[in-house]
């Protein structure tokens, strides 16, 4: 076992390892085989306020780092108990241990998962859908954040593991909590994987090849998925329907990666069917404060915009603060060094002026006639969410002197004008 995690880890021999330490056997044991390798470490400890226990354990690796000349970080994790417990300690967890990384300067962070957690992965996995790559259970080593998270014991068997710790006299602690049943990986511990073990004393190598061969696949599509994506975390719709399904799968899992969502097979498929199917400006709420954006041939993840209507008036000689933060001025008494000014024709006569956004009904002017303002954007493709946050300006009698950007009126009767700056506080 000390070879195999010599040989993953040896790319990074002369680097400073991150290693999650919990006081179970598991990292206890790959503790005792990196500091019998000569690693220089640090070592993490998280107290998820669980069990009483847990700051027992924190002491004792404590005392155990300060023996050996380890550096040790401790922290206690604070969960509200309506979130989703797993899920946001995990997410807390991978944070903390990115941060203690780049205190050290180094990019290599260790866990202890091994191959039984692999095969329950898995299990856990199909039964409530992923993508390929979450089929697979886990990656032994894999490159995000600008670290290197490695599992050097991934494909040692539990069994392997406290073999060792019995051979090396190696004291760990036991989490009672691993014997509930209220949790479903517990379940699939301690009645699905012994019997597909005694069913095939060959499962666990089993479960490595599918490991492997479904990580090799993925790792071809992945590659294919940037390739397509080019940079960007947005695409054509129209290149996208035409894409391998594997592929049109991946390239979605891969932006709700980007973006910190879950993966489910139901998320997926809506979203690809969303795409196929609605119309050229529409959106698909993804939870978390975001939602899929289709804007005529691309789409993208985004925050849900927040539309705030208002109306504003605005006052000649001074800095008109807009609710969006950015300020218009009116006149040209101000002096400032102006570039694409916009001159604004009004008329004197239908003041004040205001600022606002826009509302049903509202219509443009030009030489052949009046345009609805929606139909005007639908001609300029403009996207949804753009519409919503552009900044009209119009008169007392709320006619539509511009469209910031996009639109300025120049009917006859607007006699008067003046210069419009509109810029950033």
């Amino acid at each position: 076992m000390k070879d195999t995690v010599s040989k993953i880890l040896a790319p990074h021999k002369k680097k400073k390892i991150v290693i999650s330490v919990s006081g179970g056997i598991d990292s206890l044991v790959l503790l005792d085989i990196l500091m019998e390798l000569n690693y220089s470490l640090v070592v993490v400890n998280f107290n998820h306020q669980q069990r009483k226990e847990s700051v027992t354990e924190a002491n004792y690796i404590k005392d155990l780092c300060k023996n050996n000349n380890i550096s040790f970080e401790y922290f206690i994790l604070n969960i509200d108990e309506n979130e989703n417990f797993q899920s946001v300690a995990s997410d807390l967890r991978r944070k903390h241990l990115i941060d203690v990384a780049k205190k050290y300067h180094t990019d290599v962070i260790v866990t202890a998962h091994h191959l039984n957690d692999l095969a329950e992965t898995i299990i856990l996995k199909l039964s409530r859908g992923s993508n390929l790559l979450g089929y697979a259970g886990m990656q032994q080593s894999y490159y995000k954040y600008y670290m290197y998270f490695i599992k050097p014991l991934l494909y040692v068997a539990k069994d392997e593991i406290i073999n060792y710790a019995k051979k090396h006299n190696i004291k760990y602690f036991f989490d009672q909590s691993n014997l509930s049943e209220d949790y479903t990986r517990n379940k699939i511990r301690h009645n699905v994987i012994p019997y597909l073990i005694k069913d095939n004393s060959a499962f666990l190598t089993k479960v490595i090849e599918y490991n492997k061969n479904l990580s090799d696949a993925f790792n071809f599509i992945r590659n294919e998925t940037i390739k397509f994506l080019n940079g960007s975390l947005s695409f054509n719709i129209d290149e996208f329907l035409k894409l391998d399904e594997a592929l049109k799968v991946d390239v979605i899992a891969y932006m709700l990666e980007e973006h910190n969502l879950n993966i489910s097979t139901e998320k997926i498929m809506m979203i690809t069917d969303f795409l196929a199917s609605s119309g050229p400006n529409a959106t698909l709420d993804l939870g978390d404060n975001l939602e899929f954006i289709k804007v005529y041939d691309s789409a993208h993840i985004a925050l849900k915009s927040k539309i705030l209507p208002f109306k504003q008036q605005l006052y000649f000689d001074k800095e008109n603060i807009l609710p969006n933060g950015k300020v218009i001025i009116l006149n040209n008494k101000i002096e400032e060094n102006i570039s694409n000014p916009l001159y604004l024709c009004y008329n004197n006569k239908v003041q004040p002026l205001y600022a606002r956004t826009r509302k049903d009904g509202d219509k443009l002017y030009f030489p052949y006639g009046h345009k609805k303002l929606k139909d005007f954007y639908i001609d300029k493709k403009v996207p949804l969410n753009e519409r919503d946050n552009d900044i009209l300006i119009v008169d007392n009698d709320d006619n539509i002197l511009a469209v910031l950007g996009k639109y300025t009126n120049n009917h006859p009767d607007l006699t008067d004008k003046l210069i419009l700056i509109y810029r950033r506080k």
